[in-house]
């Protein structure tokens, strides 16, 4: 056995030694989305609703505190956060949160041309159906499938808004100074004069920059399981990174490891102490830490590991690039292990131990890859991969076996694997396809997108509705069977937590603990 497949070994002593109910880290104990936890799931909810166990003290989210997900250990909760305030201030900031009152979207020049030439010759007569009509025509006409999926419905409530709506080319100067604070409310007035803002224009722009900065601290916080009590909060100096900062933490062997604005952090479970901290080689990753006993991985826009011991750089791949996506460790029968990267542009294979690269394979996404024996899957929304199942080859990178390839708007949920047959629910539709022929056995429209499902009691977990409701559905591929809905009002852009039938779920300004268990 060499040293890496020992420290793989000895990795899931620790994980098996740990409370089977325990949801330690990102995708769960086995960082494949399924549940140790033996515990029985009602097939029928209450009519009244699930039981709310407890609700926490407040956690700011979204572009105050990200999307991070919950994960359990020990009887105890963790999350960590980014937490933003505003505080006042004689400096002005256009930021991601400002934008997004401006209903901006980048595009490329091209269509941005078009779009408001077009918006600008558009007849004052033309309303209702008829205005309607003329949208989806200039839809079909100027935009790709990809491109109305996610852009329609801002191209139509421009043309709708019409003459009214600011141009794109104020739009496109403003975004331009995200993350270039002016000094002071003169400066920003100047600035708007020497770049010919109309005055009406510049008035409203002035009144929607807050005469406030955010500001930012890391913070990783710990709740009883039972109660929802706080039982500590740590917290360090932070930057203002927004909501891309959504990284879920890591609890192995009684430390815990967070990922936050510019720093990972190690802090002690039971007591909140900082053991040690180490600088990221990005700010505000969305991805999550990976464990394999002596070392942590992470994608925090390059990929790098760390030494859990101290947190001291062991490797750092610098042509690697991806930051949303969490890295997962493929450990195929007759291979060596290879660290399976989903990076912005592709999928990615590299030596655990130095951060070589062994290969790379078409993907590329926000999804966390799966793995099976000696099957990789991946949801990429690169065009033609969509849902792709790899197989291990003995010389060279994985072999394409299967595709599925749709267009839609996000390509973020990750994949489940139960009894040889693989289950997504994202992209607009649930569905089960068979792991060895690839052939679908049933799909079904279904409001689900960003969030990841989990598995427990054959029973498949999942947010739908931007989070508002959970529906539990069986997981079997003979027949798509939703068992039970109910309302939670989670977050559209993370995922639940399980421990002993015990939902965790993050909610807009705080975590909530629902009840799944059978009535007595």
């Amino acid at each position: 056995m060499n040293s890496f497949s020992l420290r793989i070994f000895v990795t899931s002593l620790i994980f098996s030694s740990a409370a089977v109910a325990d949801w330690p880290q990102w995708r769960g104990p086995n960082r494949d989305g399924v549940s140790t936890d033996k515990t029985p799931i009602a097939e029928v909810l209450p009519e009244s609703g699930l039981k709310k166990v407890w609700e926490s003290e407040f956690i700011p989210s979204d572009h105050y505190g990200g999307h991070g997900s919950p994960v359990v250990a020990g009887e105890q909760v963790f999350l960590s956060v980014v937490w933003h305030e505003r505080v006042p201030s004689e400096k002005r900031e256009i930021d991601s949160e400002v934008m997004q009152q401006l209903n901006y979207r980048g595009t490329s020049p091209e269509l941005a041309k078009k779009l408001e030439t077009d918006r600008l010759a558009l007849s004052p007569r033309l309303r209702g159906d008829k205005l309607e009509e003329w949208i989806n025509e200039w839809r079909k006409a100027n935009l790709t499938p990809k491109e109305d999926v996610s852009l329609g419905s801002w191209v139509a409530s421009r043309f709708k808004a019409g003459k009214t709506a600011i141009a794109l080319e104020w739009l496109d100067k403003f975004s331009n100074k995200q993350g270039k604070p002016f000094a002071s409310a003169d400066e920003f007035k100047k600035w708007l004069d020497e770049e010919g803002f109309p005055a009406d224009l510049k008035e409203k722009m002035l009144n929607i920059v807050p005469n406030t900065i955010k500001v930012a601290k890391d913070v990783v916080i710990c709740l009883d399981l039972n109660t929802g009590k706080t039982v500590w909060k740590y917290e360090a100096e932070g930057t203002p990174t927004g909501r891309k900062s959504s990284s879920t933490a890591a609890v192995v062997d009684g430390r815990v490891y967070a990922l936050c604005s510019r720093m990972m952090h190690c802090v002690d479970q039971q007591s909140g102490k900082l053991i040690w901290k180490s600088a990221l080689p990005g700010e505000g990753p969305g991805s999550s830490p990976l464990f394999v006993n002596g070392s942590i991985f992470v994608n925090a826009g390059r990929v790098a590991a760390y030494s859990a011991v101290d947190g001291k750089q062991i490797w750092e791949q610098k042509e690697v690039r991806a930051d949303t996506a969490s890295p997962l460790l493929w450990s195929p029968p007759t291979a060596k292990p290879v660290l399976v990267i989903n990076t912005n542009s592709d999928l990615t294979g590299l030596d655990p131990a130095t951060g070589a690269i062994r290969w790379k394979i078409e993907g590329g996404s926000q999804s966390t890859p799966i793995t099976s024996g000696d099957w990789l899957v991946v949801y990429s929304g690169t065009k033609d991969v969509g849902l792709r199942a790899y197989k291990h080859q003995a010389e060279g990178p994985p072999k394409t076996a299967w595709s599925h390839f749709w267009v839609t708007m996000r390509y973020s949920g990750s994949p489940l694997i139960h009894d040889g047959s693989v289950y997504l629910m994202c992209g607009g539709k649930h569905q089960c396809v068979d792991l060895a022929s690839g052939e679908v056995k049933w799909k079904q429209d279904a409001n689900s997108t960003i969030t990841s499902p989990l598995l427990a009691d054959g029973k498949i977990l999942v947010l739908e509705n931007n989070g508002s409701h959970l529906a539990i559905l069986k997981a079997a591929p003979a027949a798509y069977q939703q068992l039970a809905r109910a309302k939670v009002e989670g977050m559209g852009c993370t995922s639940p937590a399980l421990s002993n039938g015990r939902l965790i779920v993050r909610q807009k300004d705080k975590l909530a603990c629902f009840d799944l268990r059978p009535e007595k």
